[in-house]
Order: structure tokens, then C-alpha cells, then sequence
């Protein structure tokens, strides 16, 4: 069986490390001459957005057979409102490297494979349908599924990351919540070592050129350029979306083009290596890749409720989020144990919806 996967990114590689425990070797072909990425930073596997995978790393081990080293386990999540601060305690979840280095994710997925990457080669799959029994579409862009008229978008963002000296807690995750500053996003700041971290301010509906005006309001907001070094900085765009198939034809598609990518709060590095691997299942073993990806894809449906809530939040919504979240057993229910708080909170609000909905006058029959 000839296998193709355009892109050597982190659901590429996955998908590649699973064909070839099933004796299928693939063509990869990767746009970059290099594994990685062109900006360093870090990002983090959250538990809380990864259950019913409570521990991201340990599922991906036993589940999927693929083991990954984090940068380090984090401890405490301190999430800052405008006038207000919550701190939570807990095994809360990994911090990841992103960039070129040996140790970065997708790194540590092509040292598991012994396919060959061929570099400099951007592809699209019409030119290997004719070569490929299959062809996997991982390149992690939204454009190749919005040709195929898969793709719907749910969020269009603008990143702007940087990296600071200083020091840092190596076991603690900063977010802010800022209406202001991010329009229904987020910023966070997650450390590389002891004196060096990385912080991404994220905003949504803007156009590129706005977003370092935003950047420097939220450094100096925040006296950020007062507490830290900063040694460099970068902007990239962002989308968040989902697909209505993930297969068509003989063409699937993982990752970021799969809709791997949440859409409450960004994260799409855990999405992107179970939709590898369950690609390869199914190309393996002839099984249903939206029946294998139904998981996800519910999971996405049930962030996709939160969304609209961060969009229209106001900043004394957040300090008002941050007083509730002080709560020990808010706390607790939250982020110490395994229930699944997103699917319970998104079938809550949908039944408010529907209760809201029903009690207008036009569902009464009023006029």
C-alpha cells in the first residue's frame, strides 16, 4: 500500500509513526527544509481541555504507542483578570517545546520513524492521487480543506509570541483574560527554564498590522518590559475551525486541516496526534475515520458552545470569573478530577439555550 502525507508536522509524523507499526511506510513531503518550526516557544497539554484524557501524556502512551518527553510537568495555573487573580494547585499538565530543538514535539515524533522526509517539497494532493493509494493532508493550513469545501471557520486569529529573560517558576502557567486586549482570547506565559519564557498574546477579528499596538498595550499594561528581557518576537496568524468530513475520496485530512484545533481556547497539539493516529487506523484496517475521530469532533461541538461566551464576556465578567474561581470546591471540581467539566458545562448551556429559546414569544405563539 503507497501511503503519501503532505507535512511533517506533529499529526504527519503520528500518523507515519503509526502506518509503519502496521508495516506501511509513507512518502512525506514537507514544505520547510527542516522539522520543526521557525519560531521557538512553548506551549502546554492542558488536562482539563484534553479529558476524558486526564494525563495527555499518559493516554498518548498507552493508547496511541507513542511516548513524548515533556519540557516539564506544571503545577500551578495562576489566571489574572483585569483588577482580579485566581492561583489553582494541582497536576494540571505538561509544558511542551515548540521550535527546532532536538527535544521539541515534532522532533521527537521523526526520531520514531523511518520514513523519508523530503524536504523543500510542497505538494498538493491532486498531483499524488494518481501515485498514492492514500494521501494525507497535514500540512496544517485551513486552505487545501477550504478548496474541498470541508472547512468551516470558527475563529480567525493573530499570535504575536515573544521570548523573555528573567526569572520564572518553571512549574507554573500565567494566563490573562482581557477583553481589551485579546477581544475573547487569551495571553499566556510558560517557562523554558528558570530564566527564560515565552509569552503568546493572542487576539481574534483584527488585521495583522493591529495587533503590535495590542502587543505593546498589553507589555505595558502588564510591566512586562519592567520585570523581564525580551529577545525575540514573532507574528502569525491563527485559525480555528472544523470540517464536516475528514475524509474525501482517497484524500484525509489530520491536524489543523483535520479541525483539530479547538475552539475555545486554541490548542490543537493533542487533537493533532490522535487524528494522526486514527488516520492510520484507518487506512490500516479499513475503519471509519469519522467514526474514530467522533470524539473529537463531539468534544469540538461541545467547546464550540463556550465560545461565543468568551466573545461577549466583558472585563468585570472576568473579575467577577476570578471571584468565583476562588471557591475551593469550584476549584477542585475543576481542575482536580477526572469529570469532564467542558462536556457537562456545554450541555448546560445548551439546554439554558433551548430553555431561552422556547420562551420567546414567537415559540409561544405570541406575536
Amino acid at each position: 500500500m503507497k501511503v503519501a502525507i503532505i507535512g511533517a508536522g506533529t499529526s504527519g509524523l503520528a500518523c507515519a509513526i503509526e502506518l509503519e507499526r502496521h508495516g506501511i511506510y509513507p512518502t512525506i513531503f514537507e514544505r520547510n527544509d527542516f522539522i520543526g518550526e521557525y519560531h521557538p516557544h512553548v506551549s502546554a497539554f492542558l488536562g482539563l481541555i484534553t479529558r476524558p484524557a486526564a494525563d495527555p501524556i499518559l493516554y498518548m502512551d498507552q493508547v496511541l504507542g507513542i511516548k513524548l518527553q515533556p519540557l516539564h510537568a506544571f503545577k500551578k495555573v495562576v489566571h489574572h483578570s483585569p483588577n482580579n487573580e485566581v492561583t489553582v494547585t494541582g497536576p494540571l499538565g505538561y509544558f511542551m517545546i515548540r521550535g527546532k530543538e532536538e527535544n521539541s514535539v515534532k522532533n521527537q515524533l521523526h526520531q520514531k520513524i523511518k520514513s523519508q522526509v523530503h524536504f523543500n517539497r510542497y505538494v498538493q494532493p491532486e498531483e499524488l492521487e494518481k501515485d498514492f493509494d492514500y494521501v494525507v493532508v497535514a500540512d496544517g493550513h485551513w486552505t487545501i480543506p477550504t478548496r474541498y469545501g470541508i472547512w468551516q471557520e470558527v475563529m480567525r486569529t493573530w499570535l504575536r509570541g515573544g521570548v523573555f529573560a528573567g526569572n520564572f517558576e518553571e512549574d507554573t502557567l500565567h494566563m490573562w483574560l482581557d477583553n481589551e486586549l485579546t477581544k475573547g482570547v487569551y495571553i499566556y506565559m510558560a517557562p523554558y527554564s528558570k530564566n527564560k519564557a515565552v509569552i503568546a498574546h493572542v487576539v481574534q477579528g483584527i488585521q495583522q498590522e493591529e495587533m503590535n499596538d495590542y502587543w505593546h498595550r498589553f507589555l505595558e499594561s502588564r510591566n512586562i518590559l519592567k520585570q523581564y528581557d525580551l529577545m525575540d518576537s514573532w507574528t502569525l496568524p491563527h485559525h480555528a475551525g472544523t470540517v464536516t468530513t475528514n475524509k474525501v475520496g482517497k484524500i484525509y485530512f489530520v491536524g489543523a486541516a483535520g479541525g483539530g484545533v479547538e475552539p475555545f481556547l486554541g490548542f490543537g497539539q493533542f487533537n493533532a496526534v490522535v487524528s494522526g493516529v486514527m488516520v492510520a487506523r484507518s487506512i490500516a484496517e479499513g475503519s471509519d475515520i469519522d467514526l474514530l475521530l467522533s470524539d473529537l469532533r463531539k468534544k469540538s461541538q461541545e467547546l464550540s458552545i463556550l465560545r461565543p461566551l468568551l466573545n461577549a464576556a466583558t472585563n468585570q465578567d472576568f473579575d467577577r470569573l476570578m471571584t468565583m474561581m476562588k471557591a475551593p470546591g469550584l476549584r477542585s471540581l475543576v481542575y482536580r478530577t477526572d469529570i469532564d467539566v467542558i462536556k457537562l458545562l456545554s450541555s448546560g448551556l445548551k439546554l439554558i439555550k433551548d430553555q431561552s429559546q422556547a420562551q420567546t414569544p414567537e415559540n409561544k405563539g405570541g406575536k
